[in-house]
């Protein structure tokens, strides 16, 4: 019934945007996105700068349908939007996968977003384009008493074959499908996903629920105001194909994330729905 209501949705959109060309009534095409004013770089409108060979506006007017979500099956298909500049787009789970090789050419280390001499907050490497607002995100969460800290950034592909072994040989393969992802099938080798942690606290996975304690509470009521959004949320498993990670945030920028949060959707519905010409 949800996919059904948002391809209803989706297409309503589409009809409306078609009647506003024709009539060649004025407008601006993200006037009721939110925008922080202090953003630090520009982002294209997220509906219209999809991957390589996805519809834009034009031709999502006369866009038919969006496919059902796929299923999570495990396989090893190549994501959409698998280049390096496709970073907002690329669709990753248990069935779509980054080659071995991807590895973005401008990961920085991640102790640039924390202030100085707190090193033991911010290790590892995440790409550049996100290090302003992951900054932006960090001290306004110190100004509300919420210290943050980073417990995993990027993984390349042997990395992660090395943690989703370990998993396997923790709680056996088919657990381990569900907590962890197959090399090649993980956000944090798109340099642009993170582990949160609160800076006083354990690994996240080690509490009954990081979203309760003050720091998880508060990047998930405000994390997609700086361009982040939490992968695998509560109840998601059906959709995003993992289990309930509330320490796991991917960088979508500022505009993009606003758009998933406001859908209600996971991300991963929203990443489908754009690759296949719909409005999520």
């Amino acid at each position: 019934m949800r996919r059904v209501l948002v391809v209803v949705l989706s297409l309503t959109s589409l009809l409306l945007l078609a009647l506003v060309t024709v009539a060649g009534t004025p407008g601006s095409t993200d006037a009721n996105t939110p925008r922080e004013a202090s953003a630090t770089h520009n982002e294209p409108d997220p509906t219209t700068s999809a991957p390589r060979g996805t519809q834009r506006p034009a031709e999502q007017a006369v866009a038919q349908t969006v496919p059902p979500l796929p299923e999570c099956l495990v396989a090893d298909e190549p994501a959409w939007g698998g280049t390096y500049d496709e970073w907002r787009y690329t669709l990753l789970d248990t069935r779509f996968t980054l080659r071995p090789d991807y590895e973005p050419p401008d990961l920085v280390p991640v102790a640039g977003a924390f202030p100085a001499g707190t090193g033991e907050a911010a290790g590892g490497r995440l790409r550049s384009i996100l290090i302003d607002d992951l900054r932006a995100l960090v001290a306004d969460a110190a100004a509300a008493g919420r210290h943050l800290a980073v417990q995993s950034a990027y993984r390349d592909y042997a990395y992660q074959a090395q943690t989703f072994q370990y998993w396997v040989d923790a709680h056996g393969y088919d657990r381990a499908l569900t907590t962890s992802a197959r090399a090649g099938h993980s956000e944090h080798q798109l340099g642009t996903a993170l582990d949160l942690r609160s800076l006083d606290g354990p690994a996240a996975w080690d509490l009954d629920d990081w979203a309760t304690t003050p720091e998880g509470a508060w990047v998930a009521a405000n994390a997609w105001r700086y361009g982040f959004v939490m992968s695998y949320p509560l109840g998601s498993q059906p959709l995003s194909c993992y289990s309930y990670e509330p320490w796991h945030y991917r960088y979508f920028g500022r505009e993009l994330a606003a758009v998933i949060h406001a859908s209600g959707l996971t991300a991963r519905e929203v990443l489908w729905t754009l690759a296949h010409g719909g409005a999520p």
